[in-house]
């Protein structure tokens, strides 16, 4: 709590992150400043429209970043990469987690790109629920190293995948 905290999203993975933001939204006074960064590959495929230009713009301290991958000829916002995108709002670590859930290939280069920000790997928070298929750590598909996605994860800090090995 106090903290400020960066969430990054895209795709449908900001269906999980949306409960946490609409959690610090709620309690409010609990946190620092909130920001989401959210992408998708084309406006027909942005998810919680409501919550991103009408509901989380209006909540104090907080500030809602969209992009898209390609625009239609309706779209008028950002059109770009989550990663790009992020490096060019240049958050600050100071005091700042990140959140990142979506894409696997989203997800390499937002952590690169917080890393390259300053962030400390205890201030990175992450999601690899792509490597998981039984959900009950009996398949084997989800194992990396000493960790089982499903039973361990599948929500890491980016500190402690680093004691895994990189096939993460």
């Amino acid at each position: 709590t106090g903290k400020d905290i960066f969430f990054i999203g895209g795709g449908i993975g900001l269906a999980p992150l949306r409960s946490l933001i609409n959690y610090c939204v709620v309690n409010r006074d609990d946190f620092g400043h909130l920001d989401v960064l959210y992408g998708s590959r084309s406006p027909a495929d942005l998810v919680f429209k409501y919550d991103l230009f009408e509901n989380w713009p209006k909540v104090k301290d907080m500030d809602v970043y969209v992009t898209v991958d390609r625009g239609d000829d309706d779209w008028d916002g950002k059109v770009g990469f989550v990663p790009a995108y992020l490096e060019e709002l240049k958050p600050s670590p100071k005091g700042k987690i990140a959140v990142t859930c979506g894409p696997p290939i989203m997800i390499k280069f937002v952590l690169q790109a917080l890393e390259k920000l300053g962030f400390s790997d205890e201030q990175v928070i992450t999601t690899l629920e792509m490597r998981m298929k039984c959900g009950i750590g009996k398949c084997g598909r989800c194992n990396i190293g000493s960790k089982f996605i499903c039973l361990d994860g599948p929500v890491f800090s980016l500190a402690e995948l680093r004691d895994l090995p990189p096939e993460w």
